[in-house]
């Protein structure tokens, strides 16, 4: 408590969905706040980003405690900034595995009371009448639902800028100054920024030093495959997680699509002619839809910590510091937002968290 400033200036480094939301908790706060972009507004991992919110998979109790409740947090920002053109709660319909697996993965999700639904194949074909290879059985979690995570971001730093916050983009922070142990100013290419905290909210970047932060993140990120297809027809209603292929729908009718998220890239194969694969995936596995034509596809990288976990809190070693690094961050960005501000501006340190600090790292 002793080291938190009253109407603290505090610079956003990163304009993602994590570092927009970081952003617009600590001005709900009262902090005067300034977001900076190495590269165009809205963040690359938003941008690359199949956009699916949910809390289904989580490898420990505590990172389910935090998935789970920032479901409900994404659900009052979407009243709050009226995102509805931007995202869509349609549910989950989950079959990527079989057997005991899928076994082992309902059991979860029961133990866990998370809201899930046992169907069968006539309950499935029911939902998605456009299925053409319906399986024997899914999962169906109805409080998911999916985002154009950049869209969410645009959205949410515009609400900053009519907040009075500064936003911009292209401008590299290339170090930090310290002054009695704590942070005073960012450096950016375009000059210096005097400051009382900085949050480094840079996604698949965080590995790279700063000038000043005697401090980097190991990690183990990977590529990952987004493909968006021209407008159709809405033909699927939920999120399809299947076995070879994750798909669904805008709100436009676009399709927006990737691999299984233990896939991985091929070096030797193109990235169109994978998109092309993928396309062939979802065209045979619906049927009475017309034909799906590529329009766009991107390689993102996925801003995956050394040991998976959400990475959050107070950067070891710099008063001042803080970070916000996580791969699931369309789930988590509006709730990790939230509890970073009030641990910069109020002194509290939530629980939730208790797992996923940088210290670890140290």
């Amino acid at each position: 408590m002793s080291d938190v400033v009253v109407n603290q200036q505090v610079v956003v480094v990163g304009s993602g969905i994590i570092g927009a939301s970081v952003a617009l908790a600590c001005q709900d706060l009262g902090a005067e706040v300034t977001i900076l972009d190495k590269g165009l507004l809205g963040g690359i991992a938003s941008g690359n980003s199949f956009g699916w919110i949910n809390a289904s998979f989580a490898e420990n109790q505590a990172y389910f405690d935090l998935r789970n409740e920032a479901l409900e947090r994404f659900r009052a920002l979407d009243q709050r900034l009226s995102l509805e053109n931007h995202m869509r709660w349609q549910g989950t319909l989950w079959w990527e595995d079989m057997g005991h697996d899928f076994a082992e993965q309902f059991q979860v999700l029961t133990k866990r009371g998370y809201p899930s639904k046992l169907l069968k194949y006539s309950e499935i074909e029911t939902l998605e009448p456009h299925l053409r290879e319906v399986p024997d059985q899914a999962i169906l979690t109805t409080t998911e639902g999916a985002a154009q995570a950049k869209s969410v971001a645009l959205a949410i730093l515009d609400e900053v800028k009519r907040n009075g916050g500064t936003v911009r983009g292209c401008v590299p922070v290339t170090g930090i100054r310290q002054a009695a142990g704590r942070v005073s100013s960012v450096q950016t290419e375009v000059g210096e920024l005097l400051c009382d905290v900085v949050v480094l909210a840079t996604g698949a970047a965080a590995q790279s030093a700063l000038i000043g932060l005697d401090w980097t993140l190991p990690m183990a990120n990977n590529e990952g495959i987004i493909l968006q297809t021209d407008p159709l027809p809405q033909v699927i209603q939920h999120v399809l997680m299947t076995p070879d292929v994750h798909f669904r729908q805008n709100l436009d009718g676009s399709f927006v699509a990737g691999q299984i998220f233990n896939g991985e890239t091929n070096p030797n194969v193109s990235a169109i002619a994978l998109a092309s694969e993928i396309i062939s995936r979802i065209q045979t596995k619906l049927r009475d839809i017309p034909k799906l034509r590529l329009a766009e596809v991107k390689i993102g990288i996925r801003p995956v910590p050394l040991d998976g976990m959400p990475v959050i809190g107070a950067v070891p070693g710099l008063v001042g510091a803080y970070t916000a690094i996580m791969h699931s961050g369309v789930t988590l960005g509006p709730f990790v937002g939230q509890l970073l501000a009030s641990e910069i501006l109020e002194g509290y340190a939530s629980p939730l968290l208790k797992l996923f600090r940088p210290v670890r790292f140290a």
